[in-house]
């Protein structure tokens, strides 16, 4: 999602940058008639994986 690019703009953690796994209705891309799912946001690099944002 964009605000998430957004604060990751903000915020430059030391990553690779960010993720959303498995296509989840909802996420960008992804829109369904307005249906969603809840889905996370990966924020990876070389320290990891860690959930930077969930929706």
């Amino acid at each position: 999602p964009a605000d998430a690019i957004r604060i990751l703009l903000d915020q430059r953690p030391d990553a690779g940058g960010l993720a959303v796994p498995d296509m989840p209705i909802g996420s960008p891309g992804m829109e369904m008639g307005g249906q969603s799912e809840p889905f996370e946001v990966i924020l990876w690099g070389d320290s990891g994986n860690s959930v930077f944002a969930r929706y």
